[in-house]
């Protein structure tokens, strides 16, 4: 396939995230609320905590990858045309695309999503309303419009917004967004691959 519609989606989409983290940054600024929820290097020991955060969103995306490849594995009810109409859609976009492209849109969407979901959107609730409801509703608002800016269809909106959830807890549970950001760009990444090259993660059948 050629690599430059690879090379073109690249840029944009590179571009669409880091500006979507940049905007949360700023509007988040305007605010007086920091997207940068628990991120700090003042001392070793909170340098030490980022470095845990980190570790703990790799280890939150193992369940993420087995949803994916059961997903895949074995599709029923909305699953297959969903599965069909994602992998079409991921072909056209990054068929071409080298792995350091596609883990560059990965980092780029972990990072600007993120920001602008969880570190912006459930932190500023989670901080406004700061009871055990306030950071459920925090969670759930923040997925339901991960959930709807992620509209290829209802399914894939749904399930979008139960990652959300999951990247929402993620950040209630290690405060820290390192934590959400990781796991969305490994999953990201590794989804990729896997979707363009099926054989070569998860094993083949």
């Amino acid at each position: 396939m050629d690599s430059a519609p690879a090379n073109s989606t690249t840029r944009i989409a590179l571009a669409f995230e880091c500006a979507l983290g940049f905007a949360a940054i700023g509007i988040g600024w305007l605010m007086g609320q920091s997207p940068l929820v628990g991120v700090s290097f003042a001392s070793d020991e909170a340098s030490r905590q980022q470095v845990v955060a980190v570790g703990w969103g790799l280890v939150a995306t193992g369940p993420l990858l087995v949803v994916l490849y059961f997903c895949e594995r074995f599709p029923i009810g909305p699953l297959r045309g969903l599965n069909e109409m994602t992998n079409s859609v991921v072909a056209r976009m990054f068929g071409g695309a080298t792995a350091g492209q596609l883990l560059a849109v990965a980092i780029a969407a972990g990072w600007g999503e993120e920001l602008l979901f969880r570190g912006l959107v459930q932190g500023a609730i989670s901080q406004w309303v700061s009871d055990w409801p306030g950071q459920v509703a925090a969670i759930l608002i923040a997925s339901v419009l991960f959930g709807l800016c992620h509209w290829l269809n209802k399914t894939y909106a749904f399930l979008a917004m139960l990652a959300g959830a999951y990247f929402g807890l993620l950040l209630l549970l290690t405060g820290n967004i390192l934590a959400p950001i990781t796991a969305h760009a490994a999953y990201d990444f590794l989804a990729l691959v896997y979707l363009l090259h099926p054989d070569s993660l998860l094993g083949s059948e």
